[in-house]
């Protein structure tokens, strides 16, 4: 993890052991990192934390900027196989998954605001039936699917968090996109969403940034890019 205080630089904790996971999870902290220096060196300490609106932005960012340069390095065809399913199952875990977890949580308050009553037994057919309607089909075959709610502490501990993952994601891979198409002033944006801290509201921040979070373009742009890297994993598989 990555962990800062204001007036100092920010430190990364990891355990390295070389593997992809690794790599990844340092770009990801780095992010966080860049993104507390920005932020303290150009706001003042009452408003230079951000939220996790956007702090996750700032570490899926480099995320996608790390898989385009090793998808470009890549020298064999097993190379770009592991980046491509590491790729999609990102996806999988960070916006699919999260966003089922996120329904979850809204259906059952839900039932808790129109005081229904509420036992294991309710809470498991909610998780079943979102896992149905998210996959369309069961590819999930181990025991325990229905009791996924009970081990995720975001549940419990920090109501209303699992969300930001999502929205989070599909604001990096905007920005991200629009950097590497040479969108004008595109970069200038990104740092200064860096910088701005929490100095306004999230979904300001990201609209400064070139993102509106308040559509779908976003979020349907994240569908396409995931069956773009499906499409590219197949014909690569092909060769």
């Amino acid at each position: 993890y990555s962990s800062g205080f204001y007036g100092f630089h920010p430190f990364i904790l990891l355990n390295h052991n070389e593997t992809l996971d690794s790599v990844f999870t340092l770009a990801h902290e780095a992010g966080h990192s860049a993104h507390t220096l920005f932020s303290n060196e150009n706001q003042p300490m009452a408003i230079a934390d951000y939220t996790i609106f956007v702090a996750e932005i700032a570490s899926t960012f480099n995320e996608h900027v790390l898989l385009e340069h090793m998808l470009k390095k890549a020298v064999t065809k097993e190379e770009k196989i592991v980046l491509l399913e590491s790729a999609i199952d990102g996806i999988m875990a960070t916006f699919i998954r999260q966003t089922l977890f996120a329904t979850y949580e809204f259906e059952a308050n839900k039932l808790v605001a129109e005081g229904k009553p509420i036992n294991d037994q309710v809470l498991s057919k909610i998780m079943i039936d979102l896992y149905d309607h998210y996959y369309g089909i069961d590819i999930t075959k181990e025991n325990g699917k229905e009791l996924v709610w009970a081990y995720i502490p975001h549940l419990f501990q920090t109501p209303f968090y699992v969300y930001q993952y999502a929205t989070s994601y599909s604001a990096s891979l905007k920005i991200y996109e629009d950097v590497k198409n040479n969108v004008p002033h595109a970069m200038d944006k990104y740092i200064g969403l860096l910088k701005s801290g929490g100095s306004d509201y999230p979904v300001n921040q990201a609209a400064a940034a070139g993102v509106d979070l308040t559509s779908k373009e976003p979020f349907l742009a994240v569908i396409n890019h995931f069956s773009y890297l499906i499409n590219l994993l197949e014909e690569t598989l092909k060769q």
